[in-house]
């Protein structure tokens, strides 16, 4: 007759560490570290995902910051360039619009 292990029993071996110490499951040293192994490495990959994730988020902030003062820089130039404000800027120097149209030359 077979004596039925009880489950917290076998929970409380794996937990304390008894189950190597069988010489059954010496065997299975290799393959556990193997699971440890690859159980840090998706550790590891995770935390530079999440990293990763930061950087885009924050870069992705910084380009809307600099698309928005590209636009305001691109607006305050275009009014600058308009013929009135010119006139105004240098009227101090004393210039003044001509009022005769320019002659083309030609070859």
């Amino acid at each position: 007759m077979r004596i039925k292990k009880d489950p917290v029993n076998k929970i409380s071996s794996i937990l304390k560490g008894e189950f190597i110490a069988n010489k059954t499951n010496v065997n299975l040293i290799p393959f556990l570290l193997m699971i440890v192994l690859l159980a840090l490495i998706n550790i590891s990959s995770s935390f530079n995902a999440e990293n990763l994730l930061r950087q885009s988020i924050s870069l992705e902030k910084e380009i809307a910051e600099l698309r928005l003062n590209y636009i305001t820089t691109k607006s305050s130039l275009m009014s600058m360039y308009r013929r009135s404000v010119i006139e105004d800027l240098v009227k101090d120097q004393g210039l003044e619009t001509s009022l005769i149209p320019a002659n083309i030359l030609e070859r």
